[in-house]
């Protein structure tokens, strides 16, 4: 799973630090019972960045789909530009997703 930003919304910049502390928190936390990787986090000097975390993909989208965790994403999407969740295949679990994709109906059209 990778969350993704422009940068802190003018006026916001406060709040997004604080906000950033949560998340850590949070994953941190779910890292720790076995669910994910720590988060990784990469800021640039102009405030955009990204952070993410590594696990089974249906373990992740559980821990994504409760209540906390969607709090802490509509609290990214105030604070932050250009908020992004998006959830990537990865590592040897791409060798099956290629091969699938290609034969989508259209897919090589």
């Amino acid at each position: 799973m990778v969350v993704t930003w422009t940068e802190p919304i003018p006026g916001r910049e406060m709040k997004a630090i604080e906000y950033g502390a949560d998340v850590t928190a949070y994953w941190t936390k779910q890292a720790q019972e076995g669910k994910c990787s720590v988060p990784e986090n990469f800021l640039s000097e102009r405030g955009c960045g990204l952070w993410m975390v590594n696990g089974d993909r249906d373990t992740l989208l559980d821990v994504h789909d409760i209540d906390e965790p969607q709090d802490l994403i509509m609290r990214g999407q105030l604070l932050l530009g250009s908020f992004s969740v998006d959830f990537f295949t990865a590592e040897t679990a791409s060798d099956s997703f290629l091969p699938r994709f290609a034969n989508l109906p259209g897919a090589l059209s």
